[in-house]
């Protein structure tokens, strides 16, 4: 894989953990690659908020891109068999 793609599949799954962060309602912040409640932070709820916004978020995520893979995948099996 040449840089340009590496760049450009960067790129695309930031822009995946963003949409899915506002879809939950939580910030993702893609410079340090976190997703954060929008409870206070630097407080007991904050950090339990923030470790149940990583769940939700990685369950979303892990969802999403088994959804985008079944979806080539069958592309690919119908575009074979036509």
């Amino acid at each position: 894989m040449n840089l340009q793609s590496k760049n450009n599949a960067k790129q695309a799954l930031s822009n995946l953990k963003m949409e899915i962060a506002n879809e939950l309602g939580y910030n993702y912040d893609s410079m340090n690659d976190k997703v954060e409640s929008n409870a206070p932070q630097g407080t007991l709820e904050g950090a339990a908020q923030n470790v149940l916004a990583g769940e939700n978020f990685g369950g979303m995520m892990t969802r999403s891109l088994v959804e985008k893979g079944e979806e080539i995948l069958m592309n690919q099996y119908n575009s074979q068999n036509k």
